[in-house]
């Protein structure tokens, strides 16, 4: 059981509980991200050994790109449904997870793809229409993997759980990614100095596999945050862990003889 505790919280807290839930299972997290990222890498050490864009090159980026969309939904996915078992205080196994997210992989797609429509368009609205869809379609994915929601219905729950809630989602989707985007700085500095693409990859790969399971995390706490202040979340569980402790403890008096 993690120290992290189901109730509201504040920006700050939030990306706090973020943190707390990362350093519990960080060995599971950085396991996940690994397997993302490893075929981009690989593709990236590949064609930095040459200068020739032949076909055959063309098709080897081609098919690192199919695959690592895979893998990267796959680990992103599961580190959602991973943290939040752990949130929840249930049991959490990483094959079993893993399993359970491949059959969302299409669903998360199509809905990442209709996600970047909106962005652009939000983009040609004076560049800050992109905020509002940044706000009101944050629980996409979250819904998809922990709700099992088909895409439609993702869009839609989502635009509930926001109703009222747009600043506090943007601000805490802003405060992970300035955090996110100073790490990846520091990175790219310290790339630029060593002047070796090989290396610049291995850096920033490094980089995702540590840093990006936390942002991973903090979408999935505004997920729950939005659902405790809409619909009392935190209650119901409470409410459920009593029903069944109750029901276990009739179920044994029964049993006596």
């Amino acid at each position: 059981m993690t120290e992290v505790r189901l109730r509201v919280r504040t920006v700050s807290e939030i990306v706090d509980a973020a943190f707390a839930l990362y350093k519990r299972d960080a060995s599971q997290y950085t396991l996940l991200m690994a397997i993302a990222v490893t075929p981009q890498l690989i593709t990236q050490i590949v064609l930095s050994s040459g200068s020739n864009l032949g076909f055959g090159t063309i098709m080897i980026g081609f098919t690192s790109f199919l695959v690592s969309m895979f893998t990267y939904t796959v680990g992103t996915a599961a580190i959602t449904k991973f943290g939040a078992a752990v949130y929840l205080g249930e049991e959490a196994h990483l094959d079993a997870t893993v399993r359970s997210v491949i059959p969302k992989v299409g669903r998360i797609l199509w809905a990442g793809f209709l996600k970047g429509l909106l962005y652009f368009l939000g983009v040609l609205f004076f560049f800050v229409g992109w905020l509002y869809v940044a706000a009101r379609w944050f629980a996409v994915t979250s819904a998809i993997v922990l709700e099992d929601s088909r895409t439609a219905a993702a869009f839609s729950r989502s635009t509930a759980l926001s109703n009222g809630r747009k600043g506090h989602i943007l601000i805490t989707l802003m405060l992970v990614g300035i955090i996110y985007i100073a790490l990846y700085i520091g990175v790219i500095i310290m790339a630029a100095i060593v002047k070796s693409q090989m290396i610049t990859a291995i850096l920033v790969a490094a980089f995702q596999i540590v840093a990006y399971p936390i942002v991973a995390l903090t979408d999935m706490l505004l997920y729950y945050d939005c659902r405790i202040r809409s619909e009392g979340f935190d209650i119901e569980q409470m409410a459920a862990s009593m029903g069944f402790e109750a029901g276990s403890a009739q179920g044994a008096a029964g049993a006596t003889p």
